[in-house]
C-alpha cells in the first residue's frame, strides 16, 4: 500500500452548513475501507462543526478533507468564488488510458492524480477538459463529472467507462435529472447541451469548445 497516499473529500460550507455531508462521509467510508485507512467519525465531525461554527461561519468555503494512512485528518479551507457560466469544455487530445481509467486511482478520490494533470487545460478560457479511454467513451472531466444532452434527454457515461462516482452524480441521478448511458466521442461532439457537475460547484450549464 502507498503510504503516502491521501483520501481526500472536497466540498462547500456555505454560511455554517455542509453542503451534500451525507454522501461525501458514505464515499469517504467506502475509501478509507477500501485503502484500510482508519477513520475516527467522531474526531472528524467535531472538527468540522468547531469550522462552520467558529471559523468559517459565513460565506462560501471550498473545504477539503485529506485523510492519512495513519488516521489523521487535515481540513483546510479557502474562499469559494461565485459560479460563473456557462463554462468552456475541450475533448482531450488523446485518451486515458483504460488501465489507468479502470484502476483505483480514478476510482477512488485520492491525492494521486498525475493522470489528470496530464490532461490540465493549457487555456486560461477552458475550465476542465472532457476525458475519454481507448474505446472512444466519454469518462469525465479533470475536475468533475460529465453530463451530455442526447435526444433531450440528460445522461452521464456509467461507472464502467471509468470514472470517478462524483456527488454531485449521485445527486443529479438520485433527483432523476440524469440518467446513466454510455456516450461515445461521436455523440459527444453532436452532443445538443452539456453540463459539469461535482458536489462544490452542483450543476454547472457548459459548453464545447472545438
Amino acid at each position: 500500500m502507498n503510504t503516502n497516499l491521501e483520501i481526500l473529500e472536497t466540498l462547500a460550507l456555505k454560511d455554517g452548513r455542509w453542503q451534500n455531508w451525507a454522501l461525501h462521509w458514505a464515499r469517504l467510508q467506502i475509501t478509507a475501507q477500501h485503502f484500510r485507512y482508519p477513520l475516527m467519525q467522531m474526531q472528524l465531525e467535531s472538527d468540522m462543526e468547531r469550522m462552520a461554527r467558529q471559523t468559517h461561519s459565513m460565506g462560501d468555503w471550498r473545504v477539503r478533507l485529506a485523510l492519512s494512512a495513519t488516521g489523521d485528518v487535515q481540513i483546510t479551507a479557502e474562499p469559494l468564488p461565485p459560479n460563473a457560466g456557462p463554462v468552456a469544455l475541450r475533448l482531450a487530445h488523446r485518451p486515458i488510458a483504460n488501465a489507468v481509467a479502470y484502476s483505483d486511482v480514478v476510482r477512488f478520490k485520492t491525492s494521486v492524480r498525475q493522470h489528470y494533470d496530464a490532461f490540465k487545460p493549457q487555456s486560461t478560457g477552458i475550465f476542465d477538459i472532457v476525458l475519454f479511454n481507448e474505446d472512444g467513451q466519454i469518462t469525465e472531466g479533470t475536475r468533475g463529472n460529465i453530463a451530455v444532452l442526447l435526444d433531450g434527454r440528460w445522461v452521464t457515461p456509467p461507472l464502467q467507462c471509468g470514472l470517478l462516482p462524483g456527488v454531485g452524480r449521485a445527486l443529479a441521478l438520485s433527483q432523476g435529472r440524469l440518467i446513466e448511458q454510455v456516450v461515445t466521442l461521436e455523440q459527444a461532439r453532436h452532443a445538443s447541451g452539456w453540463a459539469f457537475i461535482n458536489s462544490l460547484r452542483g450543476w454547472l450549464d457548459a459548453r464545447l469548445i472545438a
